[in-house]
């Protein structure tokens, strides 16, 4: 992670370090579990929203992608990694992901996993992302849980 808050080039809006450390740790978690090349929570949609409307982020886009297992904190790598044919177009051959939705079902984003190799991303798999995209949601309907 680079720094204690992400500023939003285009707003000017603070995302606070524990919104940030929230993220990357789900990340890392998903990443550790699927033993993954990577592992994205993308709340792209949720950030172009909250920014649209002047209002704070209560979570931020985080990954893990291995290259020493260092954690990325470029939003726009992993917002473009966490599409599936961006992701192919950069070395990924497998990809799995499941859909963020708010409480009234407007997307928000998406938790992926994605491997250099060739992987068959299976039931389990895809139910910890799910488990995972539901924690998400749920700390960006209640803050208070991320701190």
């Amino acid at each position: 992670m680079k720094g204690s808050e992400y500023a939003s080039p285009e707003a000017g809006i603070a995302l606070h370090a524990g919104a940030r450390t929230a993220s990357a740790r789900l990340a890392e978690l998903v990443q550790l579990t699927l033993v993954a090349d990577g592992a994205i929570i993308d709340l792209h949609h949720y950030a172009l929203r909250q920014r649209a409307i002047g209002a704070p982020e209560r979570l931020g886009t985080a990954g893990v992608l291995l290259a020493g297992g260092a954690a990325e904190a470029s939003e726009p790598l992993l917002w473009q990694l966490a599409d599936p044919v961006a992701a192919g177009a950069n070395g990924f051959q497998s990809y799995a992901g499941v859909p963020v939705h708010d409480a009234d079902g407007t997307p928000l984003g998406r938790v992926v996993a994605i491997q250099r190799g060739q992987r068959q991303f299976d039931g389990h798999d895809l139910k910890i992302l799910r488990t995972v995209a539901d924690i998400v949601a749920e700390l960006i309907r209640q803050p208070q849980l991320a701190n």
